[in-house]
């Protein structure tokens, strides 16, 4: 059986890597499906508190956190292909705020029911590579449903 990939997840940093990435999750998208555009707002809500460095975050303030969210909505909107409305695609757009990238990619996902995951890569390697990880390769690693990476192409 061939799999219908209705709903799509596609996830930006905002980099032009992942800005190359958004065509796929439209491509690969059935006709009258959804992709999902997000950006995951890494912010922990509770820092701890023995950093040296500790100050609250702006995001801490719920009227701040209204403000960023419906910012980066407004900008992932503007990142939506002229195309997708040829296929017939509806586009949602998320900021998710979250402590951790991978997990609120993962999270989304699960909570949206998304058939697949569009990623791109930065193309990562070396001791960077080995040192942060990469956070396509999590999402590959740990998501339920299948992921497309696209790789670095400059």
């Amino acid at each position: 059986m061939i799999p219908k990939l209705a709903k799509v997840l596609v996830v930006t940093d905002f980099t032009a890597d992942a800005g190359h990435s958004l065509p796929f999750a439209y491509a690969i998208a059935e006709p009258g499906g959804e992709v999902v555009l997000m950006h995951v707002i890494e912010h922990q809500d509770n820092p701890n508190p023995l950093y040296a460095h500790y100050s609250e975050d702006d995001l801490s303030n719920p009227d701040r956190r209204r403000k960023a969210v419906a910012e980066v909505e407004e900008r992932l909107r503007g990142m939506i292909p002229k195309g997708s409305q040829e296929k017939s695609v509806t586009t949602t757009v998320a900021a998710v705020v979250h402590p951790a990238v991978v997990d609120g990619i993962l999270q989304e996902a699960r909570e949206r029911k998304a058939d697949a995951i569009v990623i791109g890569s930065h193309g990562g390697s070396g001791l960077a590579q080995l040192l942060m990880g990469s956070v396509a390769e999590a999402v590959t690693r740990h998501s339920e449903v299948p992921v497309l990476i696209v790789p670095h192409k400059g």
